[in-house]
């Protein structure tokens, strides 16, 4: 267990100095096509970081945000009503429909029904309204969606369930002019009014990633997934602590105070002591709900957080049933 520690925590800064300890810089982003209102943006400051992610941005189009149906009763939710789930659903692999109505059931509750959920979601996938791709865009090599006939576009699963989403979009998903026009990126779906959402594009070398901040009633949510890898002249696996320690730097500092439910894929390929993972138990001052994916506490990509004022303390379990994903959802509520 130190062994695995120092090669997480030290190697990295061994190799690239103490540059990891130093924040990024975040600006204000200008409102252009893919970051329109009504979502607050923050954007790398620094000019090279900022043109690798507008390239980037032009390949995938503006946020989706719907209200739902039935607002007006659901602006009164409070915490104790509401569970919250985090969970990638693998480009629209994760059958969320299917999945919302067994929670719905508290099946994934231990019997218990709660009035009201918010799906903190990454990997969420859209299939309309996407501009073709243009000259001077980037995009990722593409996942293709299932050909089950089951709904995959999150606007449309959002419609479907009467909820309400913001969904912005972090990459197109294809490279190439000739494949269907799609994008990925986290969403928020929840049964309760969301609102004041803030997108803040992360820094990075390889792919454009976006987390999200909400407000759904009386708490902060936010869905945040980083980066796997790093760039191809870099020691990949090796160097990326230090590059997603880098990345939630960016987000901690835009997080809300008051009560916050965080729900992420933080890529922690090396474990719960990653340099991401320690800064944010540090900051919600518990321990998540992780899930190790080889049960050595190595490879933990998935993790939940929440804060709260005592009594309240939160309850976690993970889903064994992954609905079709290559991830298992992440259950929390307060009790």
């Amino acid at each position: 267990m130190a062994i695995r520690v120092l090669l997480c925590v030290c190697l990295p800064a061994l190799l690239y100095g103490c540059a990891g300890s130093i924040p990024p810089d975040l600006t204000p982003a200008p409102q252009i096509a893919c970051r329109a209102a009504p979502v607050q943006w923050f954007a790398p400051g620094d000019p090279g970081e900022r043109a690798r992610v507008d390239t980037w941005c032009a390949g995938v189009g503006g946020p989706a945000i719907d209200a739902g149906t039935e607002t007006a009763q659901r602006d009164t939710a409070e915490l104790m009503d509401t569970v919250f789930v985090s969970w990638n659903v693998h480009v629209g692999r994760g059958d969320i429909p299917a999945f919302v109505a067994d929670l719905r059931a508290g099946l994934h509750t231990r019997g218990r029904r709660f009035r009201h959920y918010v799906l903190l979601l990454q990997e969420a996938i859209r299939t309309s309204g996407v501009p073709v791709f243009g000259d001077g865009a980037k995009g990722a090599a593409r996942i293709v969606p299932p050909s089950t006939g089951q709904a995959v576009d999150i606007v449309e699963i959002s419609r479907m369930l009467g909820a309400s989403l913001v969904y912005v979009p972090s990459m197109r998903n294809g490279n190439s002019a000739s494949e269907p026009s799609e994008d990925r990126g986290n969403a928020i779906v929840s049964s309760v009014s969301l609102s004041a959402p803030v997108a803040i594009e992360l820094p990075g070398e390889r792919q454009r990633r976006v987390a999200i901040v909400a407000r759904a009633a009386s708490v902060s949510v936010a869905v945040i997934h980083l980066d796997a890898l790093g760039s191809a002249r870099r020691l990949r696996v090796l160097w990326t602590p230090w590059l997603r320690d880098r990345q939630l730097k960016s987000i901690v500092s835009l997080l809300p105070d008051g009560p916050l439910v965080v729900g992420a894929d933080l890529n922690t390929w090396h474990g719960r002591d990653e340099l991401a993972a320690r800064s944010l138990r540090t900051l919600f001052r518990s321990a998540p709900l992780s899930i190790d994916r080889n049960g050595f506490g190595l490879r933990v990509l998935d993790y939940m957080f929440f804060r709260s004022a005592p009594p309240h303390h939160a309850t976690y379990r993970h889903v064994e049933n992954r609905y079709g994903s290559d991830h298992q959802p992440l259950v929390g509520w307060m009790e």
